[in-house]
């Protein structure tokens, strides 16, 4: 008898879970839903884009010399004019003195030439000459030597520019001495007043060119804008050609990027672009594509390889503050764009037996579809393999 009711008890178990899996199997299936809604969609170039300044100039050196005092710092704004830098002008203040004294004894000779010269002054012209020479071959000899020892680097620059504008003054010091005694020796005719005059015109043409070298020797800003780079240090030694400062004009700002030859097809002048930087909380700023350049170029990429890339230019629509050259900014420029397209989050497509599908909650039933869905309608996002076509979902 016990025994009876044992199996009794036991069938009607089996028959209550049963029920109970029955009915939990009919148990809507919690879900999370999204809607689908119009809007606009974009297709877009994504890269990294970097800030140049449109006005930017280098500052090179025209003269070499001796820094005595460099005027300005890495980021001063400074205006057109300014003075920059400033090198010794003692060398070339001197050779404008032996000048302008060569300019006066010319002319005294100019002046006494037109008197007839004596036995004793041809003499005495005759020892000038020679003593012209020496002085001559002595200043030549030095310059080569002092030349040696600067390509070596055993004397400065400034010491060997010394020995070239004594040679320079000797070497015109002879010459005066020569043509003073032809002239002695000669008539005064109408060639050796030419001869006289184009002699003080080169000695004043000579000096003005140091006049203008010496000005040089003061670097001045040629724009308005900030100092960009730049660290001249006093008492360095400027070489002629060297770069000294950039300035740039913060007022006209682009950026440059490098888009890949197989992303370029699609981009025209004139195509929008997005702008963000998220350390500077810069959200979808506007701007446009401004150039695209006509030749490509290899740029080897992070991992190494060489990419064919070109460069385009980007105006900025949106002002942006506290914005520097240098900076890096992401950019997506947009190369299509549907504004009545129906939108739902991506997270509600999956792929099954090869295409695209979603779950669609028709009156909490799910249905499978892989088309024509409208706006408004519910679609259920990251379907799990417990879901499937008709299940009751909430």
């Amino acid at each position: 008898m016990k025994k009876k009711i044992i199996w009794i008890g036991l069938i009607v178990l089996v028959i209550a879970i049963a029920a109970y899996s029955m009915t939990a199997s009919k148990k809507p299936i919690a879900v999370e839903i999204g809607t689908v809604e119009k809007g606009t969609i974009q297709e877009f170039v994504e890269e990294t884009a970097v800030v140049q300044l449109k006005n930017e100039t280098a500052v090179y050196a025209t003269e070499g010399g001796k820094v005595l005092e460099s005027m300005v710092e890495i980021g001063q704004e400074v205006k057109a004019g300014d003075v920059l830098l400033r090198m010794d002008a003692e060398s070339m203040a001197l050779q404008i003195k032996n000048l302008e004294a060569q300019k006066q004894a010319v002319a005294a000779q100019y002046a006494a030439a037109k008197e007839p010269a004596s036995a004793a002054e041809i003499s005495r012209l005759n020892a000038q000459v020679r003593a012209a020479e020496i002085t001559y071959n002595e200043a030549k000899r030095l310059m080569d030597n002092n030349y040696a020892l600067y390509q070596s680097g055993a004397v400065s620059l400034e010491v060997y520019q010394g020995a070239k504008a004594s040679y320079a003054s000797a070497e015109a010091g002879l010459e005066a001495a020569k043509s003073s005694l032809e002239i002695a020796q000669s008539s005064l005719s109408g060639n050796v007043k030419k001869q006289f005059e184009a002699q003080l015109a080169g000695i004043q043409a000579n000096i003005e060119i140091l006049q203008k070298k010496r000005t040089d020797l003061s670097v001045a800003s040629p724009i308005n804008g900030v100092v960009l780079t730049g660290n001249i240090q006093k008492g360095a030694i400027v070489q002629p050609g060297m770069l000294l400062f950039e300035i740039g004009d913060r007022s006209g700002m682009y950026l440059e990027s490098d888009i890949l030859i197989d992303d370029i097809v699609n981009i025209k002048e004139g195509s929008v672009v997005l702008i963000e930087n998220d350390d500077l909380d810069i959200k979808d700023a506007k701007g446009t594509v401004q150039k695209i350049y006509p030749k490509a170029f290899s740029k080897m990429s992070d991992l190494g390889i060489a990419q064919k890339r070109v460069k385009v230019e980007i105006d900025f629509n949106d002002t942006i503050p506290n914005l520097k050259s240098g900076y890096d900014m992401t950019v997506k420029i947009i190369t299509a764009s549907n504004e009545n397209a129906l939108l739902m989050d991506e997270k509600a497509i999956f792929e099954y037996e090869g295409k695209d599908h979603v779950f669609v909650n028709e009156n909490g039933v799910a249905r499978l579809r892989t088309a024509g869905l409208k706006e408004g309608e519910k679609v259920i996002l990251s379907p799990d393999e417990k879901l499937a076509e008709g299940a009751k979902v909430k």
